[in-house]
């Protein structure tokens, strides 16, 4: 499971509804079109205007053309407990997860990957149960590729 952010962009000049999900690192995970694109369209958005990276679409906001919803990502303990996939200590993790502010949930999420690499490249070194990782804030730490 992937934590993103949707971006929903609807034209007012054409009925065709874009939509671009990020990832939380901003690297866009995948596009998907309602209705079909126009000439002037594919012209317009694969002629290096594709937003790619988050920080792209966001400049999207002041084109008067466009409609811009954002789905803010789910920060829900559900989310984060099938992210970790360690579930191991559910009442106690869930405990560590409400005391983190929306800032640490957003970082934690963001942390899990870092850290599976990190532990894929360590063999033999087992994965801290979820509250660990929250209680010792374990995405803050740096895991180079020693």
């Amino acid at each position: 499971m992937e934590v993103t952010t949707t971006y929903t962009v609807k034209s007012k000049n054409y009925p065709t509804i874009w939509e671009f999900k990020y990832d939380l690192n901003g690297v866009l995970t995948s596009f998907k079109i309602d209705g079909s694109l126009n000439q002037t369209q594919i012209d317009w958005l694969f002629s290096s205007k594709f937003p790619y990276k988050e920080e792209v679409i966001k400049k999207w906001k002041s084109i008067k053309n466009f409609e811009i919803i954002i789905g803010a990502p789910d920060l829900s303990f559900q989310t984060f407990w099938n992210v970790y996939g360690y579930k191991i200590k559910k009442v106690v993790s869930e405990r560590a997860w409400k005391k983190l502010s929306k800032a640490d949930r957003l970082n934690a999420l963001k942390g899990v990957k870092k850290y599976n690499n990190f532990l894929y490249r360590k063999p033999g070194r087992e994965k801290a149960n979820a509250a660990t990782y929250l209680n010792q804030k374990y995405w803050e730490d740096e895991y180079s590729s020693n």
